[in-house]
């Protein structure tokens, strides 16, 4: 069995080579942009010094027709005439309202984090894509620089990053092109962490997972010194591997793949040490006076967000209750303790004391918007397969809808998933937060309703033949009231449609605190779905169908693992934090960070293999209805 050590480095060989081969496919879906003027292209003002890419940050307008386009480019970058010709001619004739430009010559580092980072193919097509780009250049299309809020001051790689994430929000035409042109040349690993976290890319885990890369491949060479040269040569010619065939050849290519065992644990110590962008010291600033607004409103106790206990179930007012979970702040770590009860004789599970509106404020806010806006964008964006789902679900009942009403609809990412499938529907969007009103921006919602549905104007009512609530009912202090004001403003013959998360689902008493759809402190009333059928039913509305387990969605371990990461390892510099970042809180995050890339993986298998090993329904449910005519 002396075969036996030799496996390992074998397994990690063909791990790294597998890995090279999947960026490389993505690589190569990268289209090369040639520099000859296209016909007919208009030429771009080259009329200051922005214009011809002379400063920091090159932007080019005037180009007439009926779409003008501009240059955003990053710090020094100069960009020749041709190219700019080429890259607008390019983008008029695709149709595109950005496209990032990736010069052929990108350092290696930068070029590996975009393979990374990108999916190309689905990027031209995924409505709710992330923006990404490598940094450099960008052309823009007509007014999106102002519709998205960004100026044309200079942008150092922080706010490069930022602005590409946010223009993809703004547009579902957006490509990515290889251009002839000189990148900047700089020290290893300068702007790499304001760039990723420009992005959205969570830099702990892109250094946690080069780091477990780097030490399977040393363990490779201390359990099977022979074969694990073999781990070290593939490892070293990642690089080659990646770029073999592609439009990208970095300028550095050579250096990074001979001297790759001691350039990356460089790369880690500068992209962990660089000096801060300005843009990472405003958001620094942003947060430092946050964390005194917290401090302030902590001092007097969160205990008194919480309104006097009650002795009754909300639903069915029985008395009977036993205590379900106990969890702290789910999401954010803020200070408190909450309890979820149930009641043995409807099922109804609800938080008792409930939280009074000064709380919940305290609780909602920097959460999906302000200073944990950016992460729940990136949350939200990776639920596209589930809100495709939910819009086919209703495409199979409810015809083609004139006009749709989305209640609790955050910046609208269902409408922008659903206008998809129901091209011609108008899509509104109705919140209290003032992401309703970026959706509106953004244009994915017809009109920003915000507002309480309570407050939606008399003259909407029977304006809406399908009225959405996902994942909202739990959010509510009254969901029999809501249910109330929804059927009231549906049209005769309008269709009602209820997502929310199942609390019979019976891995949802096993996880526990740490089963996400709690979501304490946000979720007051957790309904069952024969509760809600009822309640429906009584108040003239005929349920069409039901879907349970075939609306489960498969998140249960891996949001688990992000729970207890903010449990038992919160972020020690959160603003909200009841005292100053500590030596064993930072330990603590750091090792709960460490062993993400480990937990995740085998997180998102448990999650493919769950479904079939639990009985009875799944995690979510929906529940279709119509209003019954006259």
């Amino acid at each position: 069995m002396s075969w036996i050590p030799a496996l390992f480095p074998l397994l990690v060989s063909a791990g790294l080579a597998a890995r090279a081969q999947i960026l490389r496919r993505r690589l190569r879906a990268l289209t090369p942009l040639p520099t000859a003027t296209p016909r007919g292209t208009a030429p771009v003002n080259q009329g200051s010094a922005a214009g011809a890419g002379a400063g920091p940050l090159a932007v080019a307008g005037g180009l007439g027709g009926d779409k003008g386009f501009e240059f955003v480019t990053g710090e020094r970058v100069m960009l020749s005439g041709p190219v700019r010709r080429a890259a607008v001619g390019h983008a008029r004739e695709k149709g595109l309202d950005v496209l990032d430009l990736v010069p052929a010559d990108l350092p290696a580092e930068r070029a590996l984090d975009l393979a990374r980072t990108l999916e190309p193919r689905t990027y031209r097509t995924d409505p709710l894509a992330v923006g990404r780009g490598a940094g450099f250049a960008t052309v823009v299309a007509g007014d999106l620089l102002d519709r998205a809020g960004h100026t044309r001051a200079p942008l150092d790689p922080g706010a490069f990053g930022a602005a590409t994430a946010r223009l993809r929000q703004f547009t579902t035409s957006a490509d990515l092109a290889v251009v002839p042109a000189a990148s900047p040349r700089g020290p290893l690993g300068r702007g790499r962490r304001a760039w990723l976290t420009g992005l959205g890319v969570p830099v702990p885990w892109t250094v946690a997972t080069s780091v477990l890369g780097y030490l399977a491949v040393l363990a490779s060479v201390a359990v099977a010194p022979l074969p694990g040269l073999l781990a070290v040569a593939v490892y070293c010619a990642v690089p080659y591997m990646v770029f073999a065939g592609t439009a990208i050849f970095p300028h550095d290519l050579h250096a990074a793949a001979f001297f790759r065992l001691v350039r990356e644990p460089y790369g880690w110590w500068r992209t962990l040490t660089d000096a801060p962008s300005a843009w990472e010291r405003e958001r620094a600033e942003r947060r430092d006076a946050a964390r005194a607004r917290y401090r302030a409103e902590t001092d007097l106790g969160v205990e008194r967000f919480l309104l006097p206990r009650r002795e009754d179930c909300p639903w069915c007012g029985s008395d009977n209750l036993v205590v379900h979970v106990r969890a702290g702040d789910m999401l954010q770590a803020k200070p408190g303790r909450f309890a979820l009860e149930r009641c043995r004789d409807c099922g109804h599970v609800f938080q008792n004391p409930r939280l009074g509106d000064d709380g919940l404020a305290y609780y909602y806010r920097d959460c999906y918007d302000g200073l944990g806006g950016e992460l729940m964008e990136r949350a939200f964006s990776a639920q596209g397969d589930v809100l495709r789902a939910r819009a086919r679900f209703a495409a199979e009942h409810v015809g083609t809808p004139r006009a749709w009403l989305d209640v609790g609809t955050g910046h609208g990412h269902f409408c922008r998933v659903a206008a998809q499938v129901f091209p011609g529907t108008a899509f509104d969007g109705l919140d209290t937060g003032e992401g309703v009103e970026e959706g509106e921006r953004r244009g994915w919602l017809r009109h920003a309703h915000r507002r309480a549905l309570r407050d939606l104007p008399d003259g909407l009512t029977g304006e809406y033949d399908v009225i959405s609530m996902n994942h909202y009912l739990e959010h509510t202090g009254d969901p029999l009231a809501e249910l109330d004001l929804a059927v009231k403003a549906l049209p005769s013959g309008g269709f009602l449609l209820i997502e929310q998360p199942d609390p019979e689902w019976r891995l949802a008493r096993r996880l526990g605190r740490f089963w996400m759809p709690w979501l304490q402190p946000q979720h007051l009333n957790m309904v069952t779905a024969g509760n809600l059928v009822r309640a429906l039913a009584a108040r003239g509305m005929r349920v069409q169908v039901v879907q349970r387990r075939a609306a489960h969605q498969r998140y249960d371990a891996l949001a688990a693992v992000f729970v207890a990461l903010n449990t038992l390892a919160p972020d020690p510099s959160r603003p909200w934090a009841p005292g100053p970042p500590t030596r064993a809180g930072r330990i603590r995050r750091a090792a709960g960070l460490a062993l993400l890339p480990v937990l995740l993986p085998a997180a998102a298998l448990a999650d493919r293999l769950l479904l079939p090993l639990v009985p009875g329904p799944g995690n979510a449910f929906r529940v279709l209805a119509r209003k019954d005519e006259g």
